[in-house]
């Protein structure tokens, strides 16, 4: 479906079993992609030194499907957060931290 404009939509089908007339409501899940994705730069850290790094999504829906992934320049994966506490189906902010810990081979 294109142009779905309500986050609580719901179309209604129809069909005929032996001469009865059937009506089924399905409850449609709108999603968006994020507006917006910020990851917090991080300054130059001294080997062993600590930083928070923070990603923030916005306007993202539903919230509870979103599934951030925090990864390396190498493609190893820092951190994985999901948001299923979040219910509602309308588009939402979120963010997510990792404590990040320089070490010798990190580099940029």
């Amino acid at each position: 479906l294109l142009n779905v404009t309500e986050w609580y939509s719901t179309v209604i089908g129809y069909y005929s079993c032996f001469q009865e007339r059937k009506k089924v409501p399905t409850k449609l899940t709108v999603y968006r992609a994020p507006q917006l994705v910020v990851l917090e730069p991080v300054p130059a850290l001294e080997v062993k030194k600590s930083w928070e790094l923070k990603c923030r999504v916005a306007g993202a829906a539903p919230v509870r499907h979103l599934v951030v992934t925090l990864q390396q320049g190498d493609g190893k994966v820092l951190s994985t957060k999901t948001f299923p506490e979040i219910r509602q189906d309308e588009p939402e902010d979120v963010e997510m931290t990792h404590m990040l810990t320089a070490e010798r081979w990190d580099h940029g």
